[in-house]
């Protein structure tokens, strides 16, 4: 870490911020710490930050170790990934500025050893919070810890920063789901977070079970509820101080950095993608009309590495929110199902199951007609194939995790919000006037949806199932068209024997 210690100017901060006439300038110098930089959005803002800003002095990232894997091995798989390329090929040293260090921030203090803390107590300037527990699953007690509590511990090492710039918290456009207009500030909730935090760590399980169906009552899940609880958190710890929280909506695919199409988890879009192509679904739920608010990561992560300038320039007495969100450019719901399919055909995976084909259906008694029953029939059948081959049966249970997917996105079809982008748009207009504007987008103006769903599908084909593209794909897909139609053909002649049965 001596390097550190050399690379590093006497503070560590740009004293002329108000005078910045670039990003680049407004990082140089600078020490950053970033939390969930394993995760799709910190992995996308760390490439972008080594990337854009050369000049910063050290980037900090905390790595939780699993039980199979050190920090440096964790790390390593992080660098080794290709999207890191292009930053080896052209500015080698550049990764040399990136420090892992042992974290959790499910953990007291962070999980931080005392000489870790202290180090960047000294030396970190902008803390860039992303690290989360995205399951909306998630057991209440887990999610407070890790999102809530987590944020607060955050919190505490950013309040005791030596020469502090700004903080970015990563929260989500869906904190607040039980309004229809939702504007750019924190929302409180009946429960304050000091409430449920001492619910989770004093009451037994099943008192914690009993207040967590009160509240799914009212969220969806509890990532929202433990996101909103953040919210408010860092709004009363941070008062009159260089503070935001970035509200992104929908998380999708790059649109172009830092390539197209580049995905690393499956989110609930990326899930639907991957059952509409791989045909284990014939319905969704949802309406068609509904705006399904969808942002690609590259969009997100320039507006994060921007919000950091910008909040420093335009301190107000709250803490600053951002919604993050397409809500001015919308993508429709059927729109995007219907390109789904349509690209599922045209870029079809090597694993495709059946010839795929989705409808958007808003009845929950006609989707199930629709989808689930026609294929836990199909899928009882297909298995029993796979046993017949010696293969592993693999269809039930796909059918199942896709099940548990689309009902826990059925929330999110069914409904829409409006969010206010004021601050969204000062932030826009302000960015336009930096030398080096064009090195990020805060515009989805112009973004064609087809394009768009193409290019994902072609994403998830390279990034998330790591398939080649072959004519056998094609192939398959062509024989399973022709099985469909002639299992078409068979229902609809049975149907007919069964009715001249009936009537004659």
């Amino acid at each position: 870490m001596d390097t550190v210690n050399k690379e590093t100017n006497e503070n560590g901060i740009n004293k002329g911020l108000n005078k910045t006439s670039s990003l680049e300038e407004f990082y140089a110098g600078c020490g950053i710490l970033v939390t969930g930089a394993t995760g799709f959005v910190g992995k996308g803002l760390l490439e972008k930050l080594i990337r854009i800003c050369p000049r910063i002095a050290v980037i900090f990232i905390l790595i939780r170790p699993k039980t199979n894997e050190t920090i440096e091995q964790r790390f390593k798989k992080l660098i080794d990934d290709p999207i890191y390329d292009d930053i080896k090929g052209k500015h080698p040293s550049a990764l040399g500025r990136v420090y892992p260090m042992k974290g959790d921030a499910s953990l007291p203090d962070l999980g931080l050893s005392r000489e870790d803390r202290n180090l960047l107590l000294e030396k970190v300037n902008i803390v860039f919070h992303a690290a989360a527990t995205v399951r909306f699953n998630e057991p209440l007690h887990v999610a407070i810890n890790v999102n809530t509590k987590g944020t607060a511990r955050v919190i505490e090492l950013w309040n005791e920063l030596r020469h502090p710039i700004s903080f970015v918290h990563v929260s989500t456009a869906y904190s607040n789901v039980n309004l229809s207009e939702i504007g750019e500030k924190v929302y409180t909730t009946s429960l304050s977070p000091s409430e449920v935090i001492d619910i989770c760590d004093k009451l037994d399980k099943t008192s914690i079970n009993l207040i967590e169906n009160g509240i799914l009552k009212t969220y969806p899940n509890t990532y929202t509820f433990s996101k909103n609880l953040a919210e408010q958190i860092v709004a009363s710890k941070c008062k009159d101080l260089p503070v935001a929280i970035v509200r992104p909506s929908v998380i999708g695919a790059s649109l172009e950095e830092p390539c197209p199409g580049w995905i690393q988890n499956i989110s609930a879009v990326t899930g639907t993608f991957l059952l509409v192509g791989r045909g284990c679904v014939t319905a969704v739920r949802g309406r068609r009309d509904t705006r399904l608010d969808v942002v690609p990561v590259d969009f997100v992560v320039d507006t994060i590495i921007c919000i950091a300038w910008h909040v420093t320039l335009h301190r107000d007495h709250e803490v600053k929110v951002y919604n993050c969100t397409s809500n001015a450019y919308p993508f429709k719901f059927g729109a995007m199902i219907d390109a789904m399919v349509k690209y599922s055909i045209e870029t079809p995976l090597n694993d495709t199951l059946w010839y795929p084909r989705c409808s958007v259906v808003a009845n929950r008694y006609i989707y199930n007609v629709l989808s689930v029953i026609p294929r836990v029939f199909l899928a009882f059948g297909m298995d029993i194939f796979l046993r017949l081959r010696g293969s592993k049966p693999i269809v039930m249970k796909l059918l199942r995790n896709g099940n548990k997917l689309a009902a826990s996105f059925a929330f999110f079809t069914m409904h829409e919000w409006n969010f206010q982008r004021d601050n969204c748009s000062d932030l826009a207009r302000k960015v336009k006037m930096l030398n080096d504007s064009d090195m990020v987008k805060l515009d989805l103006r112009g973004v064609d949806l087809e394009k768009y769903v193409a290019m994902y599908q072609v994403g998830i084909k390279k990034f998330i199932l790591k398939q080649d593209f072959k004519s056998t794909a094609r192939q398959r897909l062509s024989r399973l068209y022709w099985i469909r139609q002639i299992t078409k053909m068979s229902g609809i002649t049975i149907l007919l024997w069964i009715i001249y049965c009936v009537v004659y």
